[in-house]
């Protein structure tokens, strides 16, 4: 048996996972089909920019982040990372994403894009 814990990543894990997220963006550049990839994500030549992350289940789907790096921020990059986590869906079914409260760029992305808020979830610490 290894040693090695396999877990889901958590919100405490984001530092550790962006240089990650990035070495794999850099990676996949060099990759066939990579460049056309990314340029059809948006992703200019040469940038480790952004990324989305979505979780699908019997529901629908949830786009539960999206990140941008500062320096490539105002690109329209978060725009293609959405257009294409919405594109992964098939017609007629859900497609929802989250802003967390505070997350005044991603709130602006999705309105943006047309999103509404349509429910605010509020718990109190126990």
């Amino acid at each position: 048996m290894s040693d090695l814990e396999v877990r889901p990543a958590t919100i405490h894990d984001a530092q550790g996972i962006e240089p990650l997220v990035d070495d794999a963006l850099g990676l996949l550049e060099r990759f066939r089909g990579g460049p056309s990839l990314l340029e059809g994500l948006g992703v200019p030549d040469g940038t480790d920019a952004g990324f989305a992350v979505f979780a699908r289940s019997s529901e629908g789907t949830d786009l539960v982040g999206v990140h941008v790096g500062r320096a490539h921020r105002r690109r329209r990059i978060g725009t293609a990372l959405l257009d294409a986590a919405r594109a992964s869906v098939a017609p007629g079914d859900r497609f929802e994403a989250l802003a967390l409260p505070g997350d005044q760029a991603v709130k602006s992305l999705l309105e943006s894009a047309g999103y509404k808020a349509r429910l605010l979830r509020m718990s109190a610490e126990r």
